[in-house]
């Protein structure tokens, strides 16, 4: 018997494809948004194949909604409420503003785009004291940006 490690099967992930799967998916969604974001496409410009994208994203809303979290200020320590509107804000109505309105309308339709979409936007809510103030100032927001007010 070695004490050598095994290897699964299939060749080796390479650490760099992370970076180029996201960068190119990045460049996509701020080319054209959410409709813009081809899977193919993401594959090709990465130089991987879109089987790679697949095992390290379940679908093109996880990768989206990745690129989301990364480029999206955090609400995790969010002082007061009006620290947590202004974050909700530039979530909805930032460079990305779009794509989550995209992922809101998929989500119709999308029980995994749903919960998606759903975490997304959870630690937001949590930035207000009260769950019904939270619902009401969220929403007022999220008509807002969907009706381009």
């Amino acid at each position: 018997m070695t004490d050598q490690p095994t290897r699964g099967r299939g060749r080796p992930r390479r650490t760099e494809a992370d970076a180029e799967i996201v960068e190119a998916a990045r460049t996509l969604l701020r080319e054209g948004g959410y409709r813009a974001l081809g899977l193919d496409e993401v594959a090709r410009r990465a130089g991987t194949a879109k089987t790679s994208i697949y095992r390290r994203w379940p679908s093109k809303a996880a990768l989206a909604a990745e690129i989301i979290r990364r480029e999206v200020p955090s609400p995790a320590d969010v002082p007061d409420r009006e620290s947590a509107e202004r974050a909700f804000e530039e979530l909805m109505n930032g460079p990305f503003g779009g794509v989550v309105a995209s992922l809101i309308g998929e989500a119709q339709e999308s029980d995994e785009t749903r919960a998606i979409i759903v975490a997304l936007i959870e630690p937001y809510r949590r930035g207000f004291a009260s769950g019904e103030t939270a619902g009401a100032i969220l929403g007022s927001i999220l008509f807002r940006r969907l009706l381009g007010e």
